[in-house]
């Protein structure tokens, strides 16, 4: 089977850690056998046409590279189109690049799989080009920030409409979907895995008291809601510290609040970084912490349980369903001191700590392997073609 896998963020290039599920799923579905072809926007310094790891990407520019914006960081499409309205003018060549690229590069391959609602939207209209369906996987933002957008709810709803099959990554999404008028018979939920084998158990005894995130500094992540519990631990544990790991809008005012709060000894931001190294600031670290106020799985919380390293989370859209309470903590989203509790327990109660970490690494290998996610992928792509 050749699959043409349209989507609206990749990596640039090799190493690199953007969306590392989309390239995951596509090389677990390529060792089974099958042919992979990438379509995707363009991003500055990155190639127009490559062999992959052996499947083939066509990047579309949009807009001469000074001027692609969009993807500028992780943040995603939702995140850009609140920037401003120089941003939202470019989504209009931005739509029809990637329009024309799965046009013309779709055809030949057997279907899609359409990675966010946008990506599903180009698929659908470009049917009488290519004539094949869609399967459309949904990841968080492309529904919780949209439907509620006029001119994106069209696409969104486009884009849900017409695929063959809709795969959401947490219950939460599914539900997002159906509160559109999706039918509950046309959704599965299959969470978002990872390569086990990239995220190896770090050493209890090399574990320093070190708290980390990573994702995009952006609202929605709320990572003011860490800061802010930092800042109410830092006395009960001086030696604590905090890592940062990824860029955003919100970057320097997470900086400044630092300084303002004599928190810069115990905090560092460190941009964004590759996936080799985001694995081993996990394997050194205590405990990792996604504070986020909507989240459609949260995929970096695996990398961590894989890891070994006991998470914390907001009760937000699907991270209750990857924590569960013999592998974390949750909390309140923006609640800092139900934050800070949680943290605690996890530093004093070396028991808990220990057995979350044992049975957060149990449960990625059992539920978010990508060898064993791709069957069920593959599988509806055969119901589909049927």
């Amino acid at each position: 089977m050749k699959i043409a896998i349209v989507t609206t963020n990749f990596p640039r290039w090799e190493g690199d850690f953007r969306v590392p599920f989309i390239i995951d799923v596509a090389r677990a579905i390529q060792a089974k056998g099958h042919s992979i072809r990438i379509i995707t926007p363009h991003q500055p310094g990155a190639k127009q046409y490559e062999i992959f790891e052996g499947m083939e990407v066509f990047r579309a520019k949009y807009l001469p590279e000074k001027a692609e914006v969009l993807q500028k960081d992780t943040a995603g499409l939702p995140a850009a189109w609140q920037r401003g309205f120089g941003y939202k003018l470019a989504m209009i060549p931005y739509i029809a690049a990637l329009t024309c690229a799965v046009a013309r590069h779709a055809k030949g391959c057997d279907i899609i799989h359409a990675n966010f609602s946008l990506a599903g939207f180009t698929s659908s209209i470009t049917r009488p080009s290519h004539h094949l369906p869609y399967v459309l996987t949904i990841h968080g933002s492309d529904i919780f920030k949209t439907v509620d957008k006029p001119l994106l709810k069209i696409p969104v709803k486009t884009a849900l409409k017409h695929a063959g099959h809709i795969i959401a990554v947490s219950q939460a999404l599914a539900e997002g979907a159906e509160s559109v008028g999706v039918s509950p018979d046309k959704i599965q939920v299959i969470p978002t895995g990872i390569d086990i084998s990239k995220f190896p158990v770090g050493s209890p005894e090399r574990r320093k008291d070190t708290l980390i995130y990573v994702g995009s500094l952006i609202k929605r992540k709320s990572v003011i809601t860490l800061l802010q519990a930092l800042e109410k631990l830092k006395d009960s544990f001086p030696t604590l510290q905090l890592q940062i790991v990824g860029e955003g809008d919100l970057r320097k005012s997470l900086e400044d609040y630092t300084d303002q709060h004599d928190l810069r000894d115990n905090v560092q931001f460190l941009g964004t970084q590759s996936q080799a190294e985001v694995a081993r600031l996990m394997r050194k670290a205590k405990i990792f912490i996604l504070p986020s106020t909507e989240e459609g799985q949260g995929a970096v919380l695996v990398e961590a349980m894989s890891s070994g390293t006991p998470c914390i989370g907001s009760r937000a859209g699907g991270i209750p369903t990857v924590i569960t309470p013999e592998t974390g903590l949750t909390f309140e989203p923006g609640n800092s001191d139900e934050l800070a509790q949680a943290v605690t327990v996890m530093l004093e109660d070396k028991t808990f700590w220990q057995s979350a970490a044992l049975r957060g690494r149990e449960r990625a290998k059992a539920h978010y392997d990508w060898n064993v996610l791709a069957e069920s992928i593959i599988a509806i792509y055969n119901n589909v073609l049927q």
